[in-house]
């Protein structure tokens, strides 16, 4: 559609004469089309064009070089987080309704600058203004909460977050942790062993008893690692072989690749950990992929400065200026509340809260940030108590204090590992390094720590799956517990590399040789089949030896046993029953 079309269809010639004043024009213009005519000549004449240009507010002339450095596309929201309003417009009057116009209004048309004004707006509009975070180098210690001072808890997550993934894959992999068969989330008990064993703990005090759901850090870790590939959901978790394959080597490469798997792949939404938010699950609803929603905060986080503290507001303002944002619900929020439901059903699903996009997507932002993110170390966080955290946004007929867990998220910084994550380091170096001698093996098999006190619990945990203590710092491989590893599905070449990359010097030649002895006897039996043991009398043992069908599969146990192979039942019990015979 042409410039003169769109004015002509959208605005009525009361309206263009408006625009005709706001241009120095007659009054005595009458005609539609001459009024049309008279702008879009204003409009099109590169002169003229200056002049309306220098006439503009400020704001004004931001907006429309917003528009044109976006394809000409205005996006009202995220200039609005840049720069805290739209431009101004004067006073309606008495009419509360009406809409004046401002020269502002010449140039989008229907949220977009008109292709026939793009190229005479480039001498006019000045470079894009790129909105950057700026981060605080010393950690705040306090908060304003409701007027009042709050102080801030601090977690500083990369070491704790590195070996606390660590250990949920050591405690999966020899089976002290186990998932629910039906939601695959830690039983109460297996949260309270991993508790227990975490570096720091959980970012709150755990409740008891102690439920998954309620926690932070178990709950973000164990999702993570499912969502990662590094823990399969089948025989109540597992770990697959990329998980194997990281716990023993701990190679940087390994997590991204988990990490991306994550971000990409993983089929739990975030969403439901929003425990105020209702509707999710009503009929008509959609909810956007998860996917989705982690790549644009992964991809914002990627434009944040590292190593100083940002404050969680700024980023996301800066989500928005940067246009990532996104909708929890297909369409934007149309079933989705906080509240009363009938409230928001009765009058409209945007009018149940002061700003319903932070108590939807900018909470679902703040769980990403803490319960995945900061348990993995690629943040650090700065947070308050529940009982002290208080949101801005307020939704109408909600009586509880908090929303979610998450409400008092208010600074992170990115660690050097979330910078590798993010994309904004090409290597990353643990502080710890896998390969760092941690014990030596003598021939008589015991295995001595080098500085016992420096144990950490995943260590402890990788000891006790191949050996037993002795004394403080001392174990000793057990031949047991090797062959139940193995059963397990642990390859031998994870277990000698476990051993030969923590070991000061190589491995004794005694050492090598039992471990291989221990792997041929590992492997010396194996199971072919299943079968089943059939009892009946003697002389229906003897006829079923002797019929040409089962006499093929069928052996004796006894004189009242046959085995037969599993796999063979169904053929068994239908050459039974045309004998005439039944099998219960």
């Amino acid at each position: 559609m042409g410039l003169s079309d769109y004015f002509s269809e959208h605005y009525t010639s009361e309206r263009l004469k408006e625009f005709i004043k706001l241009l120095g024009g007659s009054s005595q213009i009458l005609r539609k089309a001459d009024r049309v005519q008279f702008i879009v000549q204003h409009l099109l004449d590169p002169e003229s064009l200056r002049q309306i240009w220098k006439q503009m507010d400020g704001l004004s002339r931001k907006a429309v070089a917003a528009a044109y450095h976006n394809d000409g596309i205005f996006d009202a929201e995220a200039f609005v987080a840049q720069y805290g309003s739209l431009p101004q417009r004067p006073s309606s009057g008495r009419w509360q309704w009406y809409r004046p116009l401002i020269l502002f209004d010449l140039f989008l048309q229907n949220g977009r600058l008109h292709p026939e004004l793009m190229p005479l707006l480039a001498d006019l509009v000045p470079p894009p203004e790129r909105f950057q975070l700026q981060g605080l180098v010393e950690a705040p210690r306090h908060d304003r909460v409701d007027g009042e001072t709050a102080e801030l808890i601090r977690a500083d997550t990369e070491e704790a977050g590195w070996h606390d993934l660590l250990l949920l894959l050591q405690l999966v992999e020899q089976g002290d942790v186990r998932l629910s068969k039906t939601s695959n989330r830690l039983t109460p008990g297996c949260t309270e062993l991993l508790l227990g064993k975490l570096l720091q703990g959980d970012f709150f005090p755990p409740e008891n008893p102690c439920k998954f759901d309620e926690t932070i850090r178990p709950f973000g870790l164990t999702q993570f690692a499912i969502g990662a590939g590094l823990i399969s959901t089948a025989k109540n978790g597992v770990l697959t072989d990329r998980g194997r394959t990281f716990l023993v080597y701990q190679e940087p490469e390994l997590l991204l690749e988990a990490f991306e798997t994550w971000v990409e792949r993983s089929s739990f939404d975030e969403v439901s950990r929003i425990s105020a938010l209702r509707g999710t699950r009503a009929r008509g609803v959609t909810l956007t992929p998860p996917s989705m929603r982690r790549e644009r905060i992964v991809e914002a986080l990627s434009w944040c400065p590292q190593g100083v503290w940002i404050s969680v507001t700024d980023f996301l303002r800066a989500i928005k200026i940067w246009q990532f944002n996104f909708d929890i619900e297909e369409g934007g929020l149309r079933k989705i509340y906080i509240g009363q439901g009938y409230y928001a059903s009765q009058y409209g699903y945007t009018e149940w809260a002061d700003d319903p996009w932070l108590l939807t997507t900018g909470l679902y932002i703040m769980a990403v940030l803490w319960e995945y993110l900061g348990s993995i170390g690629a943040l650090d966080l700065l947070y308050l108590p529940p009982e002290k955290a208080s949101l801005p946004g307020d939704a109408y007929y909600y009586d509880e204090r908090n929303y979610s867990r998450y409400d008092g998220l208010c600074y992170f910084r990115i660690t050097p590992l979330g910078a590798y994550l993010f994309g904004q380091a090409s290597e990353y170096q643990p502080r710890r390094p896998a390969d760092e001698p941690l014990f030596i093996i003598g021939a008589d098999r015991c295995l001595r720590l080098l500085q016992p006190g420096q144990l950490t619990p995943v260590l402890a945990a990788q000891l006790e799956q191949i050996g037993e203590p002795v004394q403080e710092g001392v174990y000793r491989l057990d031949e047991q517990k090797i062959l139940l590893a193995l059963e397990g599905g642990m390859a031998f070449s994870l277990l000698q590399d476990l051993l030969r990359q923590r070991h000061q010097g190589p491995l004794p030649a005694e050492v090598e040789e039992w471990l291989h002895q221990l792997y041929a006897n590992s492997r010396a039996f194996s199971i072919r089949s299943r079968a089943l043991l059939i009892r009946a009398g003697a002389e229906e043992v003897e006829m079923a030896l002797a019929d040409p069908v089962l006499g093929k599969f069928a052996r004796r146990v006894d004189a009242r046993t046959l085995v037969i192979p599993a796999s063979q039942e169904t053929r068994f019990r239908n050459r039974l029953r045309e004998l005439g015979y039944g099998i219960r």
